[in-house]
């Protein structure tokens, strides 16, 4: 169709390095004999064995963005690359050990969690630790600071910068990686006695804040839930650790995420913090966490659209004035039009500085909000059915009879800290994305932003969960839980993602637990009862499931003791049935046995429903298979085991229990 220009081939320029680039590599891998670019990843690694420090740096290079690729990095992975780049950690050149890290560093990021274990098996922390050691010995705060070293242009070869602090930053990033995945990682830092270089960065706040930055994540990550690294802290190392927390940044955001970091060391150390002081600390904590969340995003994200928006309209320009020139398909932007005037890049950069630090801090709020046996919930799990469904009743008093925790099980102490700041309207407001934010997907340097924004988002409905579990006062009334119930519905129609699905769920299930506690008579509307059990039944994701049965079970206990609430009690009962009788999981089922046995178990109208339902007979055709089920499948069930084994022993007794009615 239409004329075929011939294609013009320009001969390769020379390589000083002798190496291909990330594309050639990639390209080359896809033809070679088995599509997966062995030989050329193979070629690659063989480079860095060279005798020459400039072939090593260079492969080094080539390889860290290679590991970006999943195709490349599958194949660098079967040419044993870990064990190979390993012993680079400590090479006689500065510049390779820099460029090293760098590649390990990547590889963290682009293999995610399986990777790192990966690593860690392949014995990289052996020469990581060797290598913090020494740069650790080397620097002292005697010596001059490298000021711009760590920068987020760290890689820049400008002469005037130490490349020893740059080596530092790239080292901690990867170590922070490493124990972010990997509790070996955790215990060889411990035993490996790491915490005096994780100070060190620290202290480089006013001369160098992304190396202290870079500390400060790494020493969140080891000192939660860590008991053995508390042994190694200090008195000094907790006043550096409270000067940080007090420090003013200004209108600096990335001070702002600095101590909103610390704020969460802070808080993982609290055990020791003398008991005199305890109360002004969480005070303090909590104090920038609010600060934190007060910031506005909204602002800052509609001048970056305006920024990015004006970028995009003349790299469109650009490249339509170039396709004019010359007929056949169209061609893309290049690298140099993508590239963000410095204005623009530093919104940016502001931007996703922002929105880590609240994200930080909403993770931080919803630790302090779980009860001590749940601490150990990982950010990653997003399961809601792992949490319990009964608010534990504490008892605990001192001598003179003075509670010490709240009646839901919170220290009265983080209870009026949270409460006095208005941390549960603030997290609220996080749920709401800033409007006209979808427009960021347009552009590429939008779309990280806008994948932020919606984790942000994510982590202000898990924090709202568990703060609706535990937290009494400011808009925790019947009219604020109704109230927070209908922005939650309204939240369904926002997204169809299964984490964001999970999330909200999880949230209307510790909302209508909670209404059920203090008995709100209406929890949800008829028209909003529909919607969520609509999602119920359509959602692929067990834990979504999970979560709308549990949720749907409480707002049904609530009107089992209620008058002419027979029609509710009717959708509702009808929605269980179908789950404990259709469901492909076996814990969601017992899930929804357990919800129609607390909701049919007494009530005024409950019998007359249960008849109209066909209840008993239904769970009669229900308990063969059911008990079959859990026979075959109760190897598999792992943690769910307790909950599927308590609704078939319950089946039996509930059934019995109609029976006699």
């Amino acid at each position: 169709m239409g004329k075929s220009r011939n294609k013009k081939y320009k001969s390769a320029r020379a390589r000083p390095t002798g190496l291909p680039s990330v594309a050639e590599a990639l390209r080359e891998g896809e033809g070679a004999g088995n599509g997966t670019g062995e030989q050329p990843a193979l070629a690659i690694v063989e480079k860095l064995q060279s005798a020459s420090a400039e072939e090593r740096e260079c492969a080094c290079t080539t390889l860290a963005g290679l590991v970006l690729q999943e195709a490349g990095l599958a194949a660098l992975l079967d040419s044993r690359l870990v064990r190979t780049l390993g012993p680079l950690l400590l090479d006689p050149s500065q510049a390779v050990r820099e460029r090293a890290a760098g590649v390990f560093r990547n590889m963290t990021v682009g293999g995610g969690h399986d990777l790192c274990d990966l690593m860690v098996e392949e014995d990289v922390m052996t020469p990581l630790v060797a290598l913090l050691k020494q740069v650790t010995g080397q620097l002292t705060d005697s010596q001059p600071i490298d000021t711009q070293a760590g920068a987020r242009h760290a890689g820049s070869e400008s002469a005037d910068r130490d490349p020893v602090w740059r080596i530092l930053y790239q080292a901690v990033h990867l170590l922070w990686n490493l124990c972010e995945s990997s509790s070996t990682a955790v215990c060889i830092f411990n035993k490996e006695n790491l915490l005096p270089t994780l100070l060190l960065c620290l202290r480089q706040r006013d001369r160098n804040l992304p190396l202290a930055m870079a500390g400060a994540q790494c020493l969140q990550t080891v000192t939660e839930d860590n008991a053995e690294v508390l042994q190694q802290f200090s008195a000094d190392t907790l006043k550096l650790l409270e000067a940080l927390l007090m420090g003013e940044g200004g209108g600096n955001v990335d001070s702002l995420l600095l101590r909103t970091t610390v704020a969460g060391c802070i808080f993982n150390l609290k055990t020791l913090l003398p008991a005199g002081s305890q109360s002004e600390a969480l005070q303090a904590v909590v104090r920038v966490l609010a600060e934190t969340l007060d910031h506005d995003v909204t602002m800052a994200i509609s001048g970056l659209r305006g920024m990015l928006g004006e970028q995009q309209t003349n790299n469109n320009g650009t490249v339509e004035q170039m396709n004019g020139e010359t007929d056949g398909p169209a061609r893309p932007a290049t690298p140099e039009q993508n590239q963000l005037p410095a204005a623009t890049q530093a919104q940016l950069d502001q931007v996703m500085a922002l929105l880590s630090a609240q994200q930080t801090a909403l993770e931080i709020i919803a630790n302090m909000c779980l009860p001590e046996d749940d601490s150990d919930e990982e950010w990653e799990d997003m399961d809601s059915s792992d949490t319990s469904d009964e608010v534990t009743m504490c008892d605990v008093t001192e001598e003179g009879g003075t509670p010490l925790m709240t009646p839901l099980c919170l220290s009265a102490e983080t209870h009026t800290a949270l409460i006095s700041h208005s941390l549960p309207r603030k997290v609220l407001d996080r749920t709401v994305l800033p409007e006209g934010c979808e427009s960021l997907a347009t552009s590429p340097h939008g779309q990280p932003v806008l994948k932020r924004l919606l984790t942000v988002q994510r982590r202000a409905l898990l924090c709202l969960r568990n703060m609706l579990a535990v937290l009494d006062g400011e808009g925790m009334d019947e009219a604020g839980l109704v109230q927070v119930g209908n922005h939650l519905m309204g939240l369904f129609s926002v997204s169809s993602d299964q984490e964001f699905q999970e999330a909200v769920t999880g949230a209307i299930r510790s909302l209508l637990q909670r209404m059920a506690a203090v008995q709100v008579t209406q929890p949800l509307s008829r028209e909003q009862l529909c919607v969520l059990c609509d999602l119920g039944r359509q959602s692929l994701c067990p834990s979504v499931r999970a979560n709308v049965v549990n949720a749907a079970g409480s707002m049904g206990s609530v009107l089992a003791k209620q008058p002419d609430s027979g029609e509710k009690l009717k959708l509702i009962g009808t929605f269980l049935m179908e789950v404990a009788g259709k469901d492909a999981v076996l814990w969601v089922v017992a899930e929804a046995l357990d919800a129609m046995f607390d909701m049919f178990g007494d009530g005024p109208q409950v019998d007359a429903v249960a008849a109209d339902i066909g209840l008993v007979a239904k769970l009669r055709q229900i308990c063969p298979v059911f008990k079959s089920r859990v026979h075959k499948e109760r190897r598999s069930l792992g943690e769910h085991f307790p909950v599927v084994d308590n609704a078939r022993v319950n089946l039996t007794r509930f059934i019995k229990y109609k029976d006699g009615c």
